[in-house]
């Protein structure tokens, strides 16, 4: 099969984008994913499955002359948002939708793999489809599961996130952070009883944030 068309690519990111999947519930999607990377010239692939993490997949191209090895992760999973685009590509799955671009991600991450499939690259590569990026720690479970070790082991990763805000073929990038996280932290108090909306919750929280 001949690397992806654009014209493919983009049929490839409306097929996704009309089957969205939460968080570890990613079955459709791993099975097109499956699907297309099948066509690929499997001359250099290796694709590997795992059992306790089911809805991963991920897939090593052999290097000619290898000195190292290059990972190449992106997000599958969506978000529990219900879509009112009205777009012909729209979800069908109610409440389920790609508002945060994996379905670009994907296809993305597709057309790279389509390249390097047949041209052959000069160090290994490892693409790893990721399950659960929104919630339930699709990338903790994989590393606890020690997914990725020794052959599968990248020296350096990679991925990447869109933004409308930037022109068409622009790639933005810094050292250090570049977006932001989220990371929840669970308090018991224990004192009377109280309701959130009276005066003193903002002096409350005020005092938690600072000690």
């Amino acid at each position: 099969m001949p690397v992806l068309t654009e014209e493919s690519l983009i049929q490839i990111r409306r097929d996704l984008h009309a089957m969205p999947e939460l968080a570890l519930n990613e079955v459709r999607t791993e099975a097109y994913l499956e699907k297309v990377i099948s066509g690929f010239n499997q001359a250099h692939l290796t694709v590997k499955h795992i059992a306790d993490l089911p809805t991963a997949l991920l897939v090593r191209v052999a290097g000619s002359h290898p000195k190292r090895t290059l990972g190449y992760r992106t997000d599958i999973d969506a978000l529990p948002v219900s879509e009112k685009t009205g777009l012909p590509f729209a979800s069908k799955n109610p409440g389920v939708m790609h508002a945060c671009g994996h379905d670009i991600h994907m296809t993305v991450a597709l057309g790279v793999l389509s390249y390097f499939s047949e041209h052959q690259p000069t160090d290994n590569m490892i693409f790893f489809f990721q399950p659960a990026e929104e919630s339930k720690n699709g990338g903790k479970l994989a590393y606890e599961l020690g997914v990725l070790e020794g052959e599968w082991r990248p020296d350096e990763f990679y991925g990447l996130h869109d933004n409308p805000d930037l022109p068409a073929g622009a790639i933005g990038c810094r050292m250090g952070t570049l977006f932001a996280g989220t990371t929840e932290v669970n308090i018991d108090l224990e004192g009377k009883g109280g309701h959130a909306a009276t005066r003193k919750m903002p002096t409350t929280w005020w005092w938690l944030r600072r000690n």
